[in-house]
């Protein structure tokens, strides 16, 4: 039995969108369960736990498309700043991941929206499908989106290419994503 302890979650109240399929396609749920299998095994490491605070399920930013998780970190402040909202807003990392078990091209066009305000956005595909995502490493390295393979079977993590974090490409999608996440951390 696995007893990895995830960071605490974060609920959206985004609308379920497997609910706008027909009965039959509606109850599968490869990718969450991939997803969910995915994030234990991340989170096993110790390390990877620390840097992260929270995480969230189907981020969902209006023009940039719903991420199917979010992991926020904290950026330690180089001098004594202040601990105001302000200067906490500067602080926050927003990790956006986008999970995919077939479709890479498709998933590659979504993590790079996240880019708009996210600090870094990866990619996490099975082997199989990653086997063929690879040959295209210059691509994601150029829209600066990280690929990551994920095994179920051996719950192990293969980086092929993890970008490193920067802004955001929009300093008022950022913000828009950090107004949304900071009343749901409920950090006072």
């Amino acid at each position: 039995m696995n007893t990895t302890k995830l960071p605490r979650g974060i609920r959206f109240g985004c609308h379920d969108t497997r609910r706008n399929l027909p009965p039959v396609f509606s109850t599968k749920r490869g990718e969450a369960n991939f997803l969910g299998q995915f994030e234990r095994a991340y989170f096993a490491d110790v390390k990877n736990a620390a840097k992260c605070v929270a995480r969230g399920r189907e981020f969902s930013l209006d023009g940039y498309g719903r991420a199917d998780v979010i992991w926020l970190a904290w950026e330690k402040g180089t001098n004594n700043e202040d601990f105001t909202a302000v200067a906490l807003q500067h602080q926050v990392q927003i990790i956006a991941i986008e999970a995919k078990l077939k479709d890479w091209r498709k998933g590659l066009m979504q993590a790079a929206r996240y880019r708009y305000f996210s600090n870094r956005a990866i990619l996490v595909l099975p082997s199989q499908a990653a086997s063929v995502a690879v040959r295209y490493l210059e691509t994601f390295r150029k829209l600066r989106v990280g690929l990551w393979e994920f095994d179920p079977r051996s719950a192990s993590i293969i980086k092929h290419t993890t970008p490193r974090i920067q802004k955001p490409l929009s300093a008022l999608a950022y913000t828009r994503a950090v107004k949304m996440i900071s009343p749901r951390l409920k950090l006072g």
